[in-house]
């Protein structure tokens, strides 16, 4: 995508890829406690002491504290509910999913770097919505914790990778486009008594000019095609999408066809991340008057020429790279099996390959 992309929607196209992608088959990697993970973890750290301020670990969609945005709308009525709904809510979550798709503490415990690491939480709403108010508030949560001129690593998982999007667009956008996106997504943002929201915050950044110091790499795992990038709201990009190549189709895609185990088949890697394209979010009605307005108002600025009916010509078509960064498409060694891996989206959040992943985000700095 271009500089001044203003919030352009990626293309779902058959194409050979323009961007930059490469295909790697991956061996089961070393495991915790052994020499071969520690090298890795120590080149790790070291490149990220030398390279970054803070990393930043951000779940997808289901994974958050507000699933179907019910404890945000008690919020509004009675601030103390919600907010203590919330904490209720993402710790249910990570009991029941634990490392399945899902940021632990205990996975991030793993990272003794110079730079501050931790997780941002969202509401993992399946709504652009829901996306759009994370991204806000996860861009105050940087300029408000990290110094003059940061350089943060955004490490996401699945729709955080969109979520990552829209900042770029937020940092890269002329003014009164960004304002138009803004004024959008006011409504999910109640001003309660004389308190200063995210929103108010953000507005004010960028009016003092505080974002222009800051400076992202971002790393996406199994990151579905929707949003897209603007070139002037990153320092690197980096997709990890898991992918392993049919017979007779091109590498880079993963056509869906047939039905039940066939269709599960043709996948070949990461199936939600071919389904959760623009299309597959949940429908307005189930939200409530004030967002579901905001809902539909949000899709036709980020999505104007895609429609709900036309999700699955789009979703068969396998898209796996996107149009902006560098993508590995890598075929993982399936030892769990296709459904405990959540049919290949959880697999980029398991212990067990996170000495693999280490080196390939380490990567970046070299």
């Amino acid at each position: 995508m271009p500089l001044k992309n203003h919030f352009r929607h990626q293309q779902y196209l058959a194409d050979e890829p323009k961007s930059v992608w490469r295909f790697e088959a991956a061996e089961f990697p070393a495991q915790q406690g052994s020499d071969a993970f520690a090298d890795s973890l120590s080149t790790f750290t070291k490149s990220v002491d030398e390279n970054v301020d803070a990393i930043w670990f951000v779940h997808g969609t289901f994974a958050g504290h507000d699933v179907l945005g019910w404890f945000g709308q008690l919020e509004r009525v009675i601030p103390s509910a919600g907010s203590v709904l919330k904490t209720f809510g993402k710790k249910l979550t990570d009991a029941i999913a634990g490392d399945s798709g899902n940021f632990t503490h205990a996975f991030i415990d793993h990272f003794h770097t110079r730079a501050e690491s931790r997780r941002f939480v969202w509401s993992g709403e399946n709504t652009h919505s829901g996306r759009c108010k994370a991204a806000i508030e996860l861009l105050d949560e940087l300029l408000q914790r990290v110094g003059d001129e940061p350089r943060v690593m955004l490490w996401g998982h699945s729709h955080a990778g969109n979520i990552a999007a829209l900042i770029t667009n937020l940092i890269g956008a002329e003014p009164a486009v960004r304002d138009r996106f803004l004024d959008l997504a006011e409504p999910l943002f109640p001003v309660r008594d004389d308190r200063v929201c995210a929103l108010q915050r953000v507005r004010a950044a960028f009016d003092t000019g505080a974002v222009e110091g800051l400076r992202l790499d971002i790393v996406n795992f199994g990151a579905p095609v929707c949003y897209g990038w603007d070139s002037a709201g990153y320092r690197s990009l980096r997709h990890i999408v898991n992918h392993s190549p049919q017979a007779e189709q091109p590498e880079w895609l993963s056509p869906l066809f047939g039905t039940g185990k066939k269709f599960v088949e043709s996948a070949r890697g990461d199936l939600i991340q071919l389904l959760g394209i623009t299309g597959s979010d949940f429908l307005p009605w189930l939200l409530n008057r004030t967002t579901r307005a905001v809902e539909i108002e949000l899709h036709r600025f980020l999505a104007p020429d895609y429609s709900r009916r036309d999700w699955w010509p789009r979703a068969k078509l396998g898209m796996r790279v996107a149009d902006e960064g560098e993508t590995v498409l890598v075929k993982y060694d399936n030892r769990d099996g296709y459904a405990a891996q959540t049919f290949g989206h959880s697999v980029y959040t398991r212990p067990e390959w996170l000495g693999f992943h280490l080196e390939l985000v380490g990567q970046i700095y070299r």
